[in-house]
């Protein structure tokens, strides 16, 4: 068979995806499985690399975070391989979806070596914003969220997940309701939020539940919304996002769409844990267009 096409981000988990990666490659071939190595210095670079390849490979894997996943996915889009995932960042929202040991390598591998014969057709997302576009297989999102991970991106300490509860608690006594317009299949709704996004996983923010009924094999992408609530209700509800338990309030709204637009006052907008630019912006659904090296 050709060989898979690895891809390790070397900055993820910081540095931890090396050794990762290179536990990964070493599993892969006691599997029997060849693999050629793309990392580089940076995912432009890794993608040129790949791309030139693409014939000479049977599929991609991605070793790293939510953006090192979202890279692999967009390169599986772009080249018609499917893609694995192996989890060494401090999120994975993604690879959460596949119901994968976050922290055993050797499964991981395991799972993308037992679906190479019968890659899983799985939904993935189109996002527009501004000029750009681009494929995700997790979630977007803007409004009180984003504004979090852009204040939690500038913290020195604490690092990883807890960054982000950090930051809700440093934003939250100036945080004022926002605006927001939704075209969502064609109609029109206009409503005050503390948070709107589309997600296509159940996770997002390195474990929170926000959409627990999300499946990647329904076609469709929930929309979520925390309608307007209180400071003192916001930190009622928050802690419960970690067991999907949020839903259980009147104020929290999920329900499935197959393109949605979001607008606000250009705030920031959140990407499988990355910051891409302020909204508006749009995602659209292609439904089983992603072959995914899962079980």
């Amino acid at each position: 068979m050709k060989p898979l096409g690895v891809i390790v981000n070397p900055t993820a988990n910081r540095g931890g995806a090396r050794d990762v990666g290179a536990r990964a490659i070493e599993l892969f071939r006691e599997h029997s499985i060849p693999v050629v190595d793309f990392s580089a210095a940076s995912a432009d670079q890794a993608r040129v690399k790949l791309v030139a390849a693409k014939e000479e490979v049977s599929g991609i894997v991605a070793i790293g975070g939510d953006g090192t996943s979202q890279l692999g996915v967009n390169l599986a889009m772009e080249t018609a391989l499917p893609v694995g995932l192996v989890p060494a960042g401090s999120g994975n929202d993604q690879v959460r979806q596949l119901g994968v040991d976050l922290y055993d390598t050797a499964a991981a591998v395991t799972n993308i070596a037992a679906s190479l014969a019968q890659p899983r057709q799985v939904d993935v997302m189109e996002v527009q914003i501004g000029k750009r576009a681009f494929f995700s297989l997790g979630s977007v999102s803007a409004g009180f969220d984003a504004i979090c991970a852009e204040r939690a991106n500038g913290l020195s300490w604490p690092k990883g997940p807890n960054s982000y509860v950090a930051a809700m608690l440093l934003e939250l006594p100036r945080f004022r309701p926002i605006e927001y317009e939704l075209v969502v299949d064609g109609k029109q709704r206009r409503f005050e939020a503390m948070l709107c996004g589309v997600a296509n996983v159940k996770n997002f923010g390195g474990g929170m539940k926000i959409s627990p009924q999300s499946e990647i094999t329904d076609g469709k992408v929930e929309v979520f919304i925390l309608h307007r609530v209180t400071r003192p209700k916001l930190l009622q509800i928050f802690p419960k996002v970690y067991q999907g338990r949020h839903v259980e309030h009147p104020e929290v709204e999920i329900f499935k769409a197959s393109q949605v637009s979001v607008s606000n006052a250009g705030y920031p907008v959140s990407c499988d844990g990355e910051l891409i630019g302020p909204a508006p912006f749009s995602v659209k659904v292609h439904p089983g267009a992603l072959n995914l090296l899962s079980q």
